[in-house]
């Protein structure tokens, strides 16, 4: 419980409040750049011209997935040579997800040989739909994440505390950037316990999550299997909101044209009793934000506040 919500709780939360305050009447595709509404397919067509497509989520909403599976499906009829990369699960399974691909795994098996519930324990139906739209269509499919338990180490002791062996086990960490940085300190204020001599240790854990993944996004597309391939990067928005985390790391290795697409919270999560013991209710305003000279995405998806 308390590794998966502090997942969910400090990578997503930092965006909740901002996407969740804008109310619609109806469901719409938002496009930040022209301030107005647009057609999911002129939504596409926009997206064929990208080479990296990120699309954020809150774990535990189902219409999250379903909005990007929705993407996939539209993209992968557009004949877009496609690769699926996913924070859900680290890259020493990689493996599996290829034999899954190659339909040599049940699902069952799958599931416990990638240990799903150790390394993302979200209920996996959430994403089901994705992963068999991927082995019916052959969409390769990219473990990114570090493994949980050296994000667990990192966060407990920072990076400094990291044994040889498991320094070893990761990719080059790169820091965040100064303004990522600023934004990550606002989200901190809410945490109880990610305050004063534990803060450091927490950037220190979301850039191992971003520097790990976004190493595995480059290797795949200087690849030869991945350098004429569209990847679609399925994460939690708070590794890509503004362009931070994730984009900005593949961004210095990689000039590629990406597009970001962030769909709202929209009251899906409700606080909960024992929630109280982690963190606490935190005023945000406008004038906090106003250092960020960036939209928060490309495109959004916005529903009815509920």
């Amino acid at each position: 419980m308390c590794s998966t919500f502090f997942r969910i709780l400090f990578c997503c939360a930092s965006v909740l409040g901002l996407l969740s305050c804008i109310h619609v009447r109806e469901a719409v595709y938002l496009d930040i750049y022209q301030g107005e509404p647009i057609p999911f397919e002129e939504m596409i067509v926009s997206l064929t011209k990208a080479r990296l497509i990120y699309i954020g989520e809150v774990h535990t909403i189902k219409r999250h997935h379903r909005l990007q599976l929705r993407v996939i499906r539209a993209l992968d009829e557009e004949k877009i040579p496609l690769a699926i990369g996913m924070e859900m699960l680290p890259f020493p399974t990689q493996e599996y997800l290829d034999r899954w691909i190659a339909g040599d795994l049940g699902e069952k098996e799958f599931l416990k040989l990638v240990d799903w519930e150790t390394n993302w324990s979200i209920d996996f139906d959430l994403y089901k739909p994705i992963f068999e739209y991927a082995r019916e269509k052959k969409i390769r499919l990219l473990a990114l994440n570090a493994p949980r338990s050296l994000v667990k180490a990192v966060a407990r002791k920072g990076l400094s505390g990291l044994t040889d062996e498991e320094k070893g086990m990761l990719p080059p960490i790169t820091p965040s950037s100064e303004e990522h940085r600023r934004y990550l300190a606002l989200s901190l204020k809410q945490h109880k316990t990610l305050r004063g001599d534990m803060a450091q240790s927490a950037y220190e854990a979301q850039d191992v999550w971003d520097s790990t993944m976004a190493h595995y996004i480059v290797n795949y597309i200087n690849s030869s299997e991945g350098k004429d391939t569209t990847v679609v990067i399925l994460a939690g928005s708070g590794h890509m909101v503004y362009g931070y985390g994730i984009p900005e790391r593949v961004g210095r290795a990689a000039d590629l044209p990406y597009r970001i697409i962030l769909p709202t919270g929209s009251g899906d999560i409700e606080f909960q009793k024992e929630w109280e013991k982690f963190i606490e209710p935190t005023t945000l305003l406008h004038e906090d934000f106003n250092f960020i000279q960036r939209p928060i995405a490309d495109f959004m998806f916005l529903v009815p506040l509920r």
